[in-house]
């Protein structure tokens, strides 16, 4: 069996891979890297080892990784930035020993897709099918969580859901999902070696689907409402949410750790179909289905996006 580091494993999806890992590792065969060790302590008393490190220490990287032959790149979170971060990891790894790398990437990867973080991914996919290593990417679609956590809070207060146009489709795909995918492709490489695979949820639906489910779920009434970008700029800005991301940014309540410069740009890509995307790979990795939207409201109730 692997030895496996996980790259960035304080974050929900970390936590949520590494969980699934120590189900079937023994904890000394398991290594977590994160900026913040002391949120992933209680692992370390089980044996985990915990290594402070981030993608602009490279030393530290490449300690961390040593003694592991399988690492988890879990993107990093400075949009537009990560480039040469994910380069950092990519050679720390070559240089501890590493022999393949499962990489989270992004739905809708395409040289004119307008999303802002999709440069990012672009390149980093190419610099792991250069790096001589085994690789595996995962393109994960947008957390389904996101819509009963995140983007409701606004929607309820105010009654209406805003965005840029209206007849983008997407699959939302559940992070618990991803990090089984994750977690079969960390722990059986020869069977995805060399693979690039969609990971969505079982549907297609409009963002107007998505408000009618959220209506329900919720019991209120709320109006889909199109925009254009530039209201929808007007709109984050009198929210508080900073246009770009930086270092150590606070939360949002109304959008986690994204800027508005993502989630616009994210936006008009979805209407422009560069994530209308449905497949079976989620149950092709795992042999499970995808959780649906309705089920992924129903276990984040009463929840917020930290803990789901």
């Amino acid at each position: 069996m692997p030895h496996i580091v996980i790259s960035g494993a304080s974050g929900n999806l970390g936590r949520k891979i590494a969980a699934e890992i120590l189900g079937r590792l023994p904890p000394e065969q398991v290594a977590l890297t994160t900026r913040t060790p002391d949120r992933l302590s209680s692992l370390a008393t089980r044996g985990v080892r915990i290594h402070a490190a981030n993608y602009r220490d490279p030393a530290a990287l490449e300690a961390a990784y040593r003694g592991s032959d399988t690492l988890m790149l879990i993107s990093g979170l400075d949009v537009t930035h990560r480039v040469p971060e994910h380069r950092n990891a990519i050679e720390a790894a070559k240089r501890a020993g590493i022999r393949r790398i499962v990489y989270t990437s992004t739905a809708g990867v395409h040289p004119r897709n307008p999303t802002l973080s999709a440069s990012d991914h672009i390149v980093t996919e190419a610099d792991l099918r250069a790096c001589g290593l085994d690789f595996t990417i995962l393109r994960d679609a947008t957390y389904a969580e996101v819509f009963p956590t995140v983007a409701a809070a606004p929607a309820l207060r105010s009654g209406k859901f805003h965005h840029v146009k209206g007849h983008g489709r997407l699959a939302p795909v559940s992070r618990r999902d991803i990090a089984r995918c994750a977690a079969a492709c960390l722990l059986e490489p020869d069977l995805h070696r060399g693979a690039t695979y969609e990971i969505t949820g079982p549907e297609l639906l409009t963002f107007r689907q998505i408000v009618a489910l959220m209506s329900k779920h919720f019991g209120v009434p709320i109006e889909y409402v199109e925009c254009t970008p530039e209201d929808r700029y007007a709109q984050f800005d009198a929210m508080g949410i900073p246009r770009k991301y930086t270092e150590g940014m606070a939360t949002h309540a109304d959008a986690h750790l994204w800027c508005s410069e993502e989630m616009v740009t994210a936006e008009i890509a979805f209407e422009q179909g560069y994530h209308a995307i449905l497949t079976d790979h989620v149950e092709f990795i795992t042999g499970r289905k995808p959780h649906t939207l309705q089920e992924v409201f129903d276990f984040c109730r009463g929840l917020d996006f930290n803990d789901t």
